[in-house]
Parts: C-alpha cells; structure tokens; sequence
C-alpha cells in the first residue's frame, strides 16, 4: 500500500520532497491533537468524528451551522489552540486574511440589523473546527475549518499529506463603507487579473473574454465536477505578452499562498513542472470596476475561480479545486475503501 501512495503524493506535488509532506503531516497530528485534548467530552464529541462519516467528504460556504465546534462553544485558550490548527496549515497571510473574512460577520450584523430584529445568523464566531479521524503520528485524518466564506481543509494519509483542497474564500462586502475604513480582503486577487488584461490589444481582449456577462457564482462549487467548465478557453500562457504572463503567474501565487509557505512552494513547482503552457486565463463579464465580473485560470489538473457580481458586485467568491486531489484523492479513498469499508 505504501507504493502506491506514495504515487498518489507524486501526483500531489510532483516536485516535491516527501519530506514536506511528512513534516505537514507531523505538525498538524501534533496541534490537532493538542486542540482536541484541550476540549471538555461534550466538546470533543462534536469536534470529532469518525474517519468514515459523511463530513470527511463535505463542504459548503453559504451560512449556516457546520459539524465540528464552533468557536462560540470554545474559551480563550481553546480558541488559541484552534488558531494555531489553522497556522499550521496556512500562512501568515492566509491567516489574516481568514481573520478578515471572519471579522466581516460583524460588518454584515451591523449593516443588516434593524430595531428589534438583529441579524444573528451573521455571528463570527459560527466557525467550526472539525476533526475526523484520529490525528496521532503517522496517522490518517482530515482536519476542516468552515463557515460563511471560508472553506479550508488538510488530509493525512498514514502520516502525509494527501490533499488541501477545495479551497474557498469570500468577501461580503468586498468594498466596504468608508466608516469602516478597511481595504478590501480579496483586493489583490482582483487588481493582479485587471493588471493582467491591461496590456491586451482587441484581438487579445476578443478571446480571453469569454461572455459578456458573469455568472452568478463560482462553477466548481460544492457537489460539482471539473467536466462542468468544459475545455480549456480564454488565452493560454503561450498567447500571453511578458507583461500579462508575469501577472498571471503572480496572481497564481497570491491564490497558492494562503497556504502554509512549504505547502505553497510545492504547490507552485508541481504546477511549473507539468507546463506552464498549460495555463489558461479567461475573463467573463465586465472590465469596468464595480461591476460584475469573473476570471478563471484553468490548468491540466487544477483551476482557481475567482467570481464577483452577486450583491451589486460587491461580494466575491474565490474557489481552488484540486483535479486529482480533492479531499485528499485516491489516497484518502483507497484507505476508506481498505480500513474502513467505504
């Protein structure tokens, strides 16, 4: 069994060192275990979960009340030690930016809450942290963090690690009121791509539009396959000047790095290893700021949507999917199949 998945870790990031992916693993047995020993019973009850339940599979970003432990229910060295689960498997930036995302529930409270009718779904602290499986040494689990506009998720295979996505972010407002006096969230990832379209000529602007109008949402949402966006369409890197070609290289590192920087870097190498030829960038709905629109860079095995239109085009959704290794791929479904009969 060891062979074949350390194949299925070749297909995770072929240009890495199985190192990395043990030492992941390693740190993230260690404070996940270290944050479910720190829970009372009734806590640990709904913070894990078996293995073979049907959250090791699931996710959604929409709010709402998610399995595993919210960090309303949590004190404060509780919520210290969930903290360093999610800086374990992000880095600094990811971090912060998942604060931000969080912090936004309490915009959205004030903004929504009329007298005598507050809008208590829109609570920061309806996160929950979930564990399912047995996080020791050299053991496999899944570890996810969800709630409205985050989606996180690592998975470890008989101590590796096998799998990081999907991966979603959101932003509601994405320009804030002045009062606020905050910089958008997900600001970079939306002026790197209009950066990246500024240098096109028409021909250029021709293709990589590919509708005038946005959809209404990421495609690679919760339940749905990479065959829903179809071949690959817009201007592949080839097409592209130095000037867009750096820009959309940069953009795809800012979207890799709200991982953990050992996780990111082999993220980033894998995919200059399989071509960075086969690359695809592709922009749906308006140029003009404020207004709706949608890009998608699409790789041979990956894609990362970013869509802004819902709420007067304020309010963006930012999605990664892993072809091969969503929640951990084959290697996390051969040991469901193998150990537990799934």
């Amino acid at each position: 069994m060891m062979k074949t998945l350390l194949a299925s870790l070749l297909l995770l990031c072929s240009c890495s060192t199985v190192p990395t992916v043990e030492v992941v693993g390693s740190e993230l047995a260690a404070v996940a275990s270290n944050f479910l020993a720190g829970l009372d019973a009734e806590q640990r009850k709904v913070a894990q979960l078996p293995l073979a339940d049907e959250e090791t599979m699931a996710w959604h970003f929409v709010p709402g009340r998610y399995a595993g432990v919210e960090l309303g229910a949590l004190n404060r060295e509780q919520r210290a030690q969930a903290n360093e689960v999610l800086r374990t498997m992000l880095s600094a930036t990811g971090f912060a930016k998942t604060m931000a995302i969080r912090d936004l529930e309490s915009v959205l409270h004030e903004l929504e809450s009329k007298p005598n009718k507050p809008a208590a779904h829109r609570d920061p602290d309806r996160y929950a942290l979930l564990v399912c499986g047995d996080p020791v040494q050299n053991g496999t689990f899944v570890v996810r963090y969800q709630g409205h506009h985050v989606s996180l998720r690592m998975a470890v295979v008989e101590g590796m690690l096998v799998g990081h996505s999907p991966r979603f972010f959101g932003t509601n407002p994405h320009v804030l009121p002045e009062k606020f006096a905050r910089p958008p969230v997900l600001g970079t990832e939306e002026r790197l791509a209009r950066e990246l379209l500024a240098p096109l000529g028409k021909e250029e602007l021709s293709k990589v539009v590919i509708n005038s109008k946005a959809p209404a949402d990421v495609l690679l949402g919760p339940g749905k396959e990479p065959a829903v966006l179809g071949e690959r369409v817009g201007l592949s890197w080839s097409e592209l000047g130095p000037v867009s070609r750096d820009c959309l290289w940069r953009l795809l590192e800012v979207h890799a790095h709200m991982l953990r920087p050992d996780v990111a870097k082999d993220e980033l190498a894998r995919i200059r290893a399989a071509g960075r030829d086969e690359l695809f960038f592709a922009w749906a709905g308006s140029m003009t700021v404020g207004e709706g629109h949608y890009y998608r860079i699409h790789g041979s095995d990956f894609a990362v949507e970013y869509d802004c239109t819902q709420n007067g085009a304020n309010h963006v959704h930012v999605v990664w999917r892993d072809f091969n290794n969503d929640f951990g791929g084959d290697a996390l479904q051969r040991h469901l199949r193998e150990q537990h009969g799934r």
